[in-house]
């Protein structure tokens, strides 16, 4: 007996001791999988609320050339298709735990909350990537300045500066074009944005369903209520119609399509709009931000069911930040680049605030702002007035580039638009000036909805109509290098490619109606120095050594045109000065770069 019992205690020991390295590997390799946030939730135990990310293939891209509508089913259904393959062995452990879930398709996750036993499970899965923190933060939203007065039926003064009522001279107003917007909510009610509202009929019947979307759907623990209830929000959660639980979004929106004969404050009055609220009075988390991005490429009914691609607007608005506080670590960060990436390819361009960090290099370092596929704004402020011209310059609070906090040194912002003493609608039934880049990104989405309004063949080419703001745009240079940079160089890490002019892009997509030129760049151009006096050197990343090359302004007229040779060097000194396209034609492949002669 007492060698079988020894026997049985070695047995256990031996066995304890060969298989307890694999059983710490596994448990360290499902911890590897969480953020380090997590981690800290789970110590003791805690119901964590998280989003799952899976094995995402290659975002999902189409060659298609049709209308906008096909484009954007095409990638939903593919993208449908992959997500629920690779969700599946989660989607059932959750539904045998009868734990809440949220499944998404534009980017491959879950959101759900879990103990550190589920959580752990999940991790163990080999489709499993990351697991990062779902945890609500109070968004940086600016300060806004009450109005007394009224409306003095004349434009405000980021739309003079950047010329939108020179493009209402034309007739155009960004009809035919929907803009979408996720924000605090929308007060669809007031008079400078409800009959722009796509949920309000010609005939007067309201219809909310493919039009609104409330991603909110508990109230967040931060705001240290006393007893949490849906009634703590104003709006309450999971609102059947646009609401506004703060002010934000109503005045984004005015910025965009606002306005009546007072009060000329949005920069496409002739445009729809449709919204998603993705904050609980100020707190915003990582996927309320993906649920309304899901929600934009393909707008559900009521009840999150049905979703239609061909509903998707052409354009959406983001005024928001995902710091890694907030949960946007650089774990996910890949996968809130994807959605961005999808709605993309899927027609849909995407414009985002470059953040209000201060002029100083590196500043801009949050998603969305600091992607390559978003669009990111830098605000402008009116600095003094000439001949009674607005003059301005960057904003003080402003982010500059470039993207440093993922070591690769991209370019951003893309472009600048004003941001300062921005006066627009606000609940109830109100006027405000607000300042932020929160300001400046309403101003590029509204261009965008008129350079479409202009020449609806550019719906859905999302390439093409980003080329035509930054070609167009006027030119804006620093003197700082950040260290890596030429001063006063276009394109820069404060202005971008300078302050957005809707007047000169609406010219050039009027002129590509008839013009078998297209916008989109087929091969990169080099122009050094830029701006430049007497001569410039061309340069281009293609194998063919010699070009046709033409020079016109914006509208169309031709100043030059003539065979050149990879490298060669330009005479621009007989040039007046003023701001030039140079487009290159190698054997039907095009491209198209802006310089200025100084």
């Amino acid at each position: 007996m007492f060698f079988k019992g020894l026997f049985f205690l070695c047995t256990i020991v031996f066995g304890f001791l060969f298989f307890s390295p694999t059983i710490m590997a596994q448990k360290s390799s499902e911890l590897v999988k969480m953020s380090p946030m997590v981690q800290n939730h789970i110590k003791d135990n805690l119901k964590t609320p998280v989003i799952v990310y899976f094995r995402q293939s290659a975002v999902s891209r189409t060659n298609h050339s049709g209308p906008k509508a096909e484009k954007a089913a095409l990638v939903y259904n593919h993208l449908k298709e992959q997500t629920s393959d690779q969700q599946k062995r989660a989607v059932k452990y959750l539904d045998e735990l009868g734990a809440g879930y949220k499944a998404f398709v534009i980017v491959n996750a879950i959101a759900t909350t879990l103990d550190r036993a589920g959580l752990e499970y999940l991790a163990s899965l080999n489709e499993v990537v990351h697991i990062s923190l779902d945890t609500p933060v109070k968004a940086d939203l600016p300060v806004q300045h009450p109005e007394s007065f009224v409306g003095m039926a004349q434009p405000e003064w980021g739309i003079q500066v950047i010329k939108a009522d020179k493009v209402w001279e034309k007739g155009i107003k960004g009809e035919g074009v929907v803009i979408g917007g996720q924000d605090t909510g929308y007060e669809w009610t007031h008079p400078a944005i409800k009959n722009k509202y796509r949920g309000l009929g010609t005939d007067g019947i309201i219809n909310h369903a493919y039009n609104w979307h409330d991603a909110i759907h508990e109230i967040s623990p931060l705001h240290n209520d006393t007893i949490i209830l849906p009634t703590n929000n104003p709006c309450g959660l999971d609102v059947k119609y646009p609401c506004d639980d703060g002010s934000h979004g109503t005045h984004t929106m005015g910025t965009m399509v606002g306005g009546d004969s007072l009060n000329l404050i949005g920069v496409a009055p002739g445009a729809q709009w449709i919204g998603c609220r993705n904050m609980e009075r100020g707190w915003g988390k990582p996927s309320t931000y993906i649920e309304c991005f899901e929600w934009f490429l393909a707008p559900t009914d009521l009840d999150g069911l049905h979703p239609d691609p061909s509903k998707a607007p052409h354009v959406i608005n983001n005024s928001w930040s995902c710091p890694e506080i907030e949960g946007c670590d650089p774990g996910n960060w890949l996968f809130m680049d994807l959605a961005i990436q999808n709605l993309r390819n899927a027609g849909v361009f995407v414009v985002v605030s470059a953040g209000n960090n201060g002029n100083a290099c590196g500043r801009i370092d949050a998603p969305p702002s600091m992607f390559e596929s978003s669009f990111a704004v830098a605000a402008t402020a009116i600095q003094d007035t000439l001949d009674g011209q607005f003059m301005d310059a960057i904003a003080s609070y402003s982010s500059w580039g470039p993207i440093t906090i993922d070591n690769s040194n991209r370019l951003k912002p893309d472009i600048s638009a004003p941001g300062s003493r921005v006066r627009s609608s606000v609940p109830p039934d109100g006027y405000a000036s607000s300042s932020g880049t929160s300001m400046a990104g309403p101003h590029v989405a509204g261009v965008v909805a008129l350079v479409i309004s202009a020449n609806p063949q550019l719906a859905g080419k999302v390439d093409e109509i980003q080329d035509i703001l930054q070609l167009t745009a006027d030119p804006m240079v620093q003197q700082d290098t950040c260290g890596i940079y030429i001063a006063n160089e276009i394109p820069n890490f404060v202005y971008g490619y300078g302050r957005i002019n809707a007047l000169e892009a609406v010219n050039m997509a009027l002129n590509l109606v008839s013009n078998e030129e297209v916008a989109l760049p087929e091969f990169e151009i080099t122009l050094a120095p830029n701006p430049a006096q007497n001569f410039i050197k061309i340069s281009w990343d293609h194998n063919q050594e010699w070009a046709n090359m033409k020079i016109t302004d914006f509208n169309g007229s031709t100043y030059a045109a003539l065979t050149i040779q990879n490298q060669g060097r330009l005479d621009v000194s007989h040039l007046p000065s003023g701001v030039y396209l140079l487009k290159l034609n190698l054997n039907g492949f095009l491209a198209a770069k802006q310089f200025v002669k100084l």
